[in-house]
């Protein structure tokens, strides 16, 4: 029997079928481990093991939850049972081996006949109930063995049916959540909580390929038929659970015996009829991390033609090799150089200052001529910048000039000058991204990439991408080759990185974070934050106190706040020493004396948390080069600093608070971006150092942090919805127990925000995060189709157009605000009528919904006007040479098939009746 497998959104690319019976998919195994240990999770939240002795397992298989428990706590007593004498016998062979035999035990027996040898003060059963038939039987048998005050645990499937659903190839036998109810109350068990993860549980049975999976796997592992149809019997399962004909549920409750059958029947009913959902009590939906996917050679890609190019070269011959290499070929090349002043040194040649803005808009005016169109812009001048072990803080603040910098006044110069040109501008670096294990990273460099995140975001018509040459590479014709072929294809990847002459592509995808080392603090140490005068860093400080830490040294850059200092009050009338120091994290000789301090007053430093920063909204077009500056400066340098300060520091943990705004770009918000990326590639420094490190991409928190007023409101209205700080910090303890040194940690509406993030265009990036909408489910339950499509059908095709157009013309009116007397131009763009980003979303779903279709956003956008979609639309419903028949229907009774046996007094109707016909087609299917 497979145990299940809840994920919090889907995981292209697997399937539960190839990774249960395959060891080449392998792979997935630490990803199925943790997602079933989350299922334990949620259900021991409530029960306090201290108070426990005595536990029972139901249905323990092999006794894998026992020897969890027994290895945690060294007080249980524990028992299992099974009917199985196999599991029996290897169950306690383990159970030996880890020395367990004194206080645990599997014994062969039937929880539903045998009676239970002992009373308990924990009894559960996961995934087992639903293959007990005698369920009344089983819960005498728990009523009369569950202590008062005891807890009971289960995981389980509930028949959303008006009956129970005996299901024989899975060994299921499925009762409704009235017979629960009876069950459980009767048994005076009062529920403490019931979540329903019926939705992660689908997400992990998901399998858009199921049929040639199973086909492959049958024929691999040389399963009979009955093997087979076992495991098409959880394919139908899944369908069943998309379908909401079933549930899957985790409870935790208690028994009271001080309590009537009949107030614990009306409790539990009220809780029943109210679910949690696994969002509610699980953290792992909450995070992310970006990988690197090799990709194989591409098919033959269209080229995009280009005979002009410039080149702002670097010193080391990069620029030099491209530039061979075009003009061998007949290409036009021109070459821009770091200098003092604006400088055209030849024909084809420029210097230009990278901290002049002037000297940009000089150089695209001049070279507009010179260059021509169809340009493409390769930058390379961030390869100029020191290795990461020589760097500097002086060397470390130029190198934001001429690589952050210079990029931003170049862009702001193509915007202004070039815009008509579509020039494609690509951003080069040279080992800034960590693609491999425990690669060194050029860390200078780590801050382009915020930038460039933020330029495809702000200027989709300007951008060509970003692209990581090997550092280990001494970049020869070959790789200079590899390049050129990549920014010369119809690429529809903009974040690519070469490793060893492979292409890599970058992804973000859902993380399932695990515990692989334990969380301890050090009352005899002292831990730093810096920016810990803030509401987020008094939320971490007060956190740390509750962990046992008894020294803390708080700075930032101003005296705390009335409010704050009242905050650091209680912290010292709850046992710790709390040091507030007035300090800079950019300014060295301000984070020298508070290392000193730390040295000479305190005990040891065991850990620092960077959340110092500080955040602005400035479009490109709008920003200078000191805004730029100012907000690089505490993550940058000040991150720098810490880490000098701390490197031969005996550490716990250098944890970096990092944003989402350095993963996946935000408007507004380039230096912002492009300071936290710099977070992030210093975490990758000193992870291959060997020492402690973590960087933490947050969302935006509530009730403080750097997203507040207008920002906290367009994040909101993209679908990212602010933490709550108590979830945040349970995230953060859960971070630092799982040896992943970044972590994106954000709560996103992915229906919303992937529309929104996707407006220009469709990003790769997020190719492998699935939305609830594109679940397969199956054969989907569809709504009979709109009246409007009805009309438009029966409609001669001369008057569909102008059916179409007055409908539109309502639809958009009321979306943005107009009366039913004002309707809106069809001919009128609708960027000029109002409607704006979040608009588009509005109307781009309530046209899926009325042509039960997919209609991307993007096409909105293409088809400018009302006109425009009508067209588009007509062509969609009708195609040329096709005309599609209304199948229109009246309900009918259907005779309740005769496979399933359930007793019913009179008549079936009509809703029960198709409820069995669906289950029963679910349940005979192979």
């Amino acid at each position: 029997i497979l145990n299940y497998i809840p994920l919090p959104g889907i995981i292209k690319g697997f399937s539960w079928v190839l990774f249960a019976k395959l060891k080449s998919e392998q792979k997935y195994h630490k990803l199925a481990s943790t997602a079933q240990k989350e299922i334990r999770n949620i259900g021991w939240q409530k029960v306090d093991f201290d108070s426990c002795q005595k536990v029972l397992d139901i249905g323990c298989g092999h006794g894998t939850d026992l020897m969890t428990l027994g290895e945690k706590y060294n007080h249980l007593n524990l028992c299992g049972y099974t009917i199985s004498d196999r599991q029996v016998e290897l169950g306690n062979k383990k159970i030996s081996e880890l020395n367990l035999q004194d206080r645990a035990k599997i014994v062969n027996g039937d929880s539903s006949q045998d009676e239970f040898p002992d009373n308990y003060d924990l009894i559960y059963g996961f995934e087992v109930i639903c293959h007990i038939k005698k369920k009344k039987e089983l819960f005498l048998n728990i009523k009369n063995h569950l202590k008062d005050r005891g807890n009971f645990v289960m995981s389980d499937f509930i028949s959303n049916a008006s009956f129970d659903i005996d299901y024989d190839a899975h060994s299921s036998y499925l009762i409704t959540q009235k017979e629960w109810l009876y069950l459980l109350s009767e048994s005076q068990i009062k529920i403490l909580r019931y979540v329903d993860i019926s939705k992660e549980i689908a997400n992990g049975l998901d399998d858009p390929n199921f049929p040639e999976n199973l086909d492959y796997v049958c024929k691999k592992s040389n399963l009979n038929e009955n093997a087979r149809v076992g495991l098409q019997s959880y394919d139908n399962l899944y369908k069943m659970l998309r379908k909401g004909l079933v549930s899957y549920v985790v409870m935790t409750a208690q028994k009271q015996e001080s309590l009537s059958v009949d107030e614990i029947y009306k409790w539990n009913q009220e809780i029943l009829q109210n679910p949690l959902h696994y969002s509610d009590v699980s953290l792992q939906q909450l995070f992310y991390g970006v990988e690197w996917k090799k990709v194989g050679p591409r098919q033959e890609q269209r080229k995009q033609l280009s005979k002009n190019w410039i080149i702002f070269s670097d010193k080391d011959g990069v620029g030099e090799r491209l530039k061979n290499i075009l003009e061998e070929r007949g290409d036009r090349c021109s070459m821009v150089f770091i200098g003092e002043t604006y400088k055209q040194k030849d024909t084809g040649s420029w210097e230009l200052n990278p901290s002049n803005p002037a000297d940009f808009a000089s150089f695209c005016q001049d070279a507009k001529v010179t260059v021509g169109e169809s340009l493409k812009i390769i930058h390379l001048w961030s390869l100029e910048t020191t290795a990461s072990q020589q760097l500097t803080q002086s060397t470390l603040e130029s190198a934001q000039k001429y690589s952050c910098g210079s990029v931003l006044h170049l862009v702001q110069a193509m915007e202004k000058y070039w815009n008509s040109s579509s020039p494609q501008l690509w951003l080069i670096t040279k080992g800034s991204q960590s693609v491999l294990p425990v690669e060194e990273v050029a860390i200078a460099q780590t801050p382009l990439w915020g930038i460039g995140k933020v330029i495809s975001l702000e200027h989709p018509e300007l951008w060509g991408g970003l692209l990581d040459l090997d550092q280990a590479s001494s970049t020869n014709e070959n790789e200079a080759e590899t390049l050129l072929k990549l920014l010369e294809e119809d690429q529809e990847e903009d974040q690519l990185a070469i490793r060893n002459g492979e292409i890599y592509v970058a992804r973000l995808e859902r993380k399932l974070l695990a515990e692989s080392q334990q969380l301890s603090f050090s009352e005899s140490g002292s831990y730093l934050i810096t920016g810990g005068t803030g509401s987020l860093g008094l939320s971490i400080a007060q956190w740390l106190v509750e962990k046992g830490c008894k020294h803390l040294v708080l700075t930032g850059r101003s005296q705390p706040s009335e409010q704050a200092q009242l905050k650091i009050n209680s912290l010292e009338k709850q046992g710790a020493e709390v040091v507030v120091t007035q300090a800079d994290v950019s300014v060295q000789e301000d984070m020298e004396r508070v290392f000193k301090q730390i040295e000479e007053r305190m005990p040891p430093l065991k850990g620092v948390i960077h959340a110092a920063g500080l955040v602005g909204l400035n479009l490109l077009q709008e920003m200078e080069l000191s805004q730029l500056e100012s907000i690089l400066r505490p993550k940058v340098i000040g991150g720098w600093l810490l880490h000098e300060l701390t490197q031969n520091l005996e550490l716990d943990f250098f944890v970096n608070f990092s944003s989402i705004a350095s993963v996946w770009g935000s408007k507004a918000q380039a230096h912002y971006a492009a300071a936290n990326n710099f977070l992030d590639g210093l975490t990758y420094y000193r992870q291959s150092l060997g020492l402690p490190t973590y960087s933490i991409n947050w969302g935006p928190w509530s009730g403080g942090g750097m997203a507040v007023g207008e920002a906290m409101n367009w994040l909101n209205q993209m679908g990212v919805k602010p933490l709550d700080p108590e979830k945040a910090i349970a995230a953060l303890e859960k971070v630092l127990t799982s040896n992943n040194p970044q972590t994106v940690v954000a709560d996103i509406n992915w229906d919303l925000f992937k529309d929104l993030y996707e407006i220009g265009g469709k990003r790769s990036f997020l190719q492998e995060i699935s939305l609830d909408s594109e679940a397969t489910g199956g054969e989907q339950i569809s709504g009979r189709k709109s009246e409007l499509l009805e009309q438009l059908h029966q409609a001669p095709e001369s008057e569909r157009n102008e059916i179409l157009i007055e409908q539109l013309q309502n639809d958009v009116a009321k979306i943005i605000g107009l009366s039913k007397s004002k309707l809106p131009d069809p001919e009128l763009g609708f960027f000029k009528m109002g409607m704006d980003s979040l608009m588009a979303v509005e109307l781009r779903n309530l046209l899926s919904s009325t042509f039960n279709s997919s209609i991307s956003t993007a096409t909105l956008f293409e088809k400018s006007n009302i006109k425009d979609l009508a067209e588009y639309l007509i062509e969609e419903i009708f195609p040329e040479g096709e005309e599609e028949e209304i199948d229109v229907q009246d309900s009918q009774e259907v005779t309740p098939p005769k496979q399933i046996e359930t007793e019913f007094e009179g008549e079936v109707d009509s809703a029960i009746a198709s409820e069995l016909e669906e289950i029963q087609a679910l349940l005979k299917e192979d």
